[in-house]
């Protein structure tokens, strides 16, 4: 699993959800001669970034949840909802395990919003062997709470779905070893057209601080030390003996 140069393609998704659109629409300059007339053109559509995030990166593929229920990605998963979407798959020796235990503790950490304000959806990389019984078995050995789904599908469906989310390596050939996939979550608001990640590995408690990020209205984000204060930063002043002696000579 890695975070190498992934981040660079995530901004494939994250561009669209920054780029500079007003939402309010274009006012016309006020002829001095006469009033203005009303206007015959509609509004823009307050969902139009909506449309085009939707279009463009949330294909409505068919999945399997890990309870055998058929559903559509976008339109049963992630529409009208703030979604938390990574990749992984159940045999993983690498870093999945150790990703699967920070989510289920920030799953945890969010109490009564899990499940309610935010759904967890963990999609495998390889739906040949992760059926949905072996799906469920994997979410019962972590503990999983409701409104988190493990997901199957046709394999092609799902490398083109992550490739939309921008969840892959820019080295074609690191991306193409499942042994080192993306260690990210990512994190969206589809009604509000907010979008973002964050690494599966960061502390439980900073992703918990992410989520409600993505849940809340920026107004409302917690804020100051508090924030900081909740999961300090390890500082660590380590000196650890050296022998020089095997150092060859300089003259």
């Amino acid at each position: 699993m890695r975070l190498r140069l992934t981040v660079l393609s995530v901004v494939l998704l994250l561009g669209v959800v920054g780029g500079g659109c007003s939402e309010r629409p274009p006012t016309s300059p006020t002829l001095p001669s006469a009033p203005p007339s009303p206007s015959k053109t509609p509004a823009p559509h307050p969902t139009d970034r909506q449309v085009a995030i939707r279009d463009q990166h949330l294909l409505n593929i068919k999945l399997t949840t890990h309870e055998g229920r058929a559903v559509r990605f976008y339109d049963d998963l992630v529409k009208g909802k703030v979604v938390a979407i990574n990749f992984m798959f159940t045999t993983c020796g690498n870093s999945c395990p150790l990703s699967t235990v920070h989510l289920a503790e920030a799953q945890k950490l969010l109490g009564e919003r899990a499940g309610r304000d935010v759904t967890f959806l963990s999609i495998t990389l390889d739906p040949e062997h992760d059926t949905p019984r072996v799906l469920q078995a994997y979410a019962k050995a972590y503990g999983v709470g409701p409104g988190w789904y493990f997901l199957t599908g046709n394999k092609d469906d799902i490398e083109r779905l992550r490739r939309k989310l921008g969840v892959y390596d820019l080295d074609p050939i690191v991306d193409a070893d499942r042994n080192q996939h993306s260690g990210i979550v990512v994190l969206g608001n589809e009604p509000r057209r907010r979008w973002k990640a964050v690494s599966t590995l960061s502390k439980p408690v900073r992703i918990r601080q992410a989520i409600e990020r993505t849940i809340l209205p920026p107004n409302k984000w917690p804020r100051g030390a508090a924030v900081v204060n909740e999961a300090p930063y390890e500082v660590r002043d380590v000196v650890e003996p050296v022998d020089l002696s095997a150092l060859p000579p300089r003259d």
